[in-house]
C-alpha cells in the first residue's frame, strides 16, 4: 500500500466525498479517485459504498480506517518531534578540507561558530584526500574541483590562485646563475620527462623538474631548504615564512572551490549551518586565497 493512497483514504472517510478530500489535500479530485481505486485494488476489496449522499465505508473499509488513522496519527507525531529537533542544530558534523584551509581560513572563525551553536560539535578532518561523502566519511567538504560529482549538493565559490615561490637565497643564486645549470623545479608527481603546463608557461620555462614530492608540506619544506622553485596555492606560499614569490606576474587561477555535502543531508539543519559558516569564512578570506592580500 502506498502512503499517499492511505492518506487520501482517511481524508475521504472523514469528509465523505472525493471533492472535499481533494480540496483539503490540495490535489485534483481525479487524483484522489485514482488513489482510492489503487487502494481497493491492492486490498482486493471494496472500501466504500457509493451512495447519493456520498461515500460510506464498507466493513473492510471501517477496519482499514482504524489501522490507517492510527498510522497517520503516529506519522504526524513523529514529524512534529523530528521537526522540533532540527529547529536547533545539535549533534556532530564532520567536515573535510585541506590543512592550510583549516589552519588559515576556518580556524579563526571557530570560536564564534562554537558560541553561536553550542549544541553542535564540529569535527574537522584536515586532509587533501578526497573523503567519500556518499559513504559517510564526512558530512561536508571544502574541495578544489572543477567537476565535482553530480551526486553531491553545494555551491561553487571562486577559484584559488597559485604562484611560483622559492627561498630568498635560492632566488638570488638563480639570478646570479652561479649554480652551474638553469635551475630546478620541485616536482610533485609523474615520471620523467615530467613537465607540467605550469612549468612551460612560467617565467622559468628553461628550468628542469626534479624529484617528486606528493605532500604539500614537504614541497614547502624542500623549497625553504633551497631545493628549487615550487608552484603553490597563494594561501600556502604566502604563509610560508621561508619563501617569497619568485614570479612577478599575477597569480594564475587554479581550480574552483566548492562547499559540498551529500544530497540526502542538504536539508539537515546542522549541515546547513556548517556549510553557511564554511562559505562565509572562505568569502571573508577571498583576497588571501586569490593572493591579493
Amino acid at each position: 500500500m502506498d502512503w499517499e493512497d492511505l492518506k487520501s483514504f482517511v481524508t475521504v472517510a472523514e469528509l465523505g466525498t472525493v471533492r472535499r478530500a481533494a480540496d483539503q489535500l490540495g490535489v485534483h479530485h481525479a487524483t484522489v479517485g485514482r488513489r482510492i481505486a489503487r487502494l481497493e485494488e491492492a486490498t482486493g476489496t471494496r472500501l466504500f459504498d457509493r451512495r447519493p449522499e456520498g461515500l460510506v465505508l464498507t466493513s473492510p473499509g471501517e477496519e482499514l480506517l482504524t489501522v490507517a488513522s492510527r498510522a497517520a496519527s503516529d506519522f504526524d507525531a513523529a514529524h512534529r518531534r523530528i521537526a522540533g529537533q532540527d529547529a536547533v542544530p545539535t549533534g556532530q558534523v564532520t567536515a573535510s578540507m585541506g590543512e592550510p584551509v583549516a589552519n588559515h581560513i576556518i580556524a579563526p572563525g571557530l570560536p564564534g561558530f562554537a558560541a553561536q551553536y553550542p549544541g553542535l560539535s564540529l569535527h574537522i578532518n584536515a586532509t587533501w584526500a578526497i573523503q567519500d561523502l556518499a559513504r559517510g566519511d564526512a558530512d561536508v567538504a571544502i574541495r578544489a574541483d572543477n567537476n565535482p560529482s553530480d551526486t553531491l549538493f553545494g555551491k561553487r565559490l571562486f577559484a584559488y590562485r597559485e604562484s611560483v615561490y622559492a627561498s630568498p637565497d635560492y632566488l638570488r643564486t638563480y639570478s646570479d646563475r652561479s649554480i652551474g645549470d638553469s635551475g630546478r623545479w620541485i616536482g610533485w608527481g609523474g615520471r620523467p620527462p615530467f613537465r607540467p603546463a605550469w612549468v612551460e608557461s612560467s617565467a622559468f620555462s628553461d628550468t628542469q623538474v626534479w624529484g617528486g614530492f606528493h605532500s604539500l608540506s614537504l614541497q614547502v619544506a624542500a623549497a625553504e631548504a633551497g631545493l628549487g622553485f615550487v608552484a603553490l596555492p597563494c594561501l600556502v606560499g604566502d604563509n610560508a615564512a621561508g619563501l617569497v614569490r619568485a614570479d612577478t606576474t599575477p597569480p594564475r587561477p587554479a581550480r574552483d572551490i566548492w562547499v559540498l555535502t551529500h544530497a540526502d543531508l542538504r536539508r539537515t539543519k546542522r549541515v546547513r549551518v556548517t556549510m553557511e559558516f564554511l562559505e562565509d569564512q572562505l568569502r571573508q578570506h577571498r583576497a588571501i586565497i586569490e593572493g591579493n592580500a
